[in-house]
This record gives C-alpha cells, sequence and structure tokens, in this order.
C-alpha cells in the first residue's frame, strides 16, 4: 500500500533522494541510505510496500513475492522498525503481516500514523 514511506524518508533526509508517486507499487526495490541524527550513523531503509496476493497478475505476484523477502531481510537487520499505517485507510491486513513479521524478528517497532490531515476534524 501507498502510506508513504518514500515520502518520510525523503522529510528526514531533506532533500529528494525517494522516488514518490501517488501510485502505490513505485518502489519496487528495498533503497537504503545513510543519515546522520545527533551525532549517531544510521541506516534507512526505504521498503517496497507489501501488497495482497493476485492484485495485479502472475508478473506483479512475483515482484510482490521479491519485495516481501526484501523487507524480511530488512526487518531482520534492522534495530528498530517503523511501521507506518495510512491513518485514514485504518489498520488493514497488510500492516498486521508486516507487525507480525516485526514481532517475528523480535525487532523494537515505532508505529507512525501518515496521512492523518486527510482524517475530519
Amino acid at each position: 500500500p501507498n502510506v508513504g514511506k518514500s515520502s518520510l524518508l525523503n522529510a528526514l533526509l531533506g532533500e529528494e533522494r525517494m522516488v514518490v508517486n501517488p501510485v502505490a507499487g513505485t518502489t519496487r526495490d528495498s533503497v537504503a541510505c545513510g543519515y546522520e541524527w545527533r551525532g549517531e550513523k544510521l541506516l534507512l531503509i526505504d521498503t517496497a510496500g507489501i501488497r495482497r496476493q493476485a492484485a495485479g497478475g502472475e508478473e506483479r505476484e512475483e515482484l510482490d513475492r521479491a519485495a516481501v523477502a526484501a523487507a524480511r531481510v530488512a526487518i531482520s537487520q534492522c534495530h528498530v522498525a517503523l511501521l507506518l499505517l495510512d491513518a485514514y485507510q485504518g489498520l488493514t491486513r497488510a500492516d498486521l503481516a508486516i507487525a507480525g513479521l516485526v514481532t517475528e524478528q523480535q525487532k523494537s517497532c515505532v508505529i507512525v500514523a501518515n496521512k492523518a490531515d486527510r482524517l475530519d476534524a
């Protein structure tokens, strides 16, 4: 799902490093970039969204399997995972699946709700 992971990373970095597009599935590979915060060197990884199966044909499903595999690797190597949710859509099955991967790997997790500006006040 297009929850704004690349946009968040660009905002943190203060530059347009990641391609941002309103079309879901724009990020297909995990992209890592260095970042320094308060003197600490960090590695931030932008992963592809994990979509439900059968959401675009056989070729798309192969890309999605590769995206899930890359996300699993990124989670296994991280110290802290940011689980970015679309506040407007609410919690989805894909969000729960990713949360499951994070807890399965016993990683720390920060849950971030994005797109809250779309909620009615």
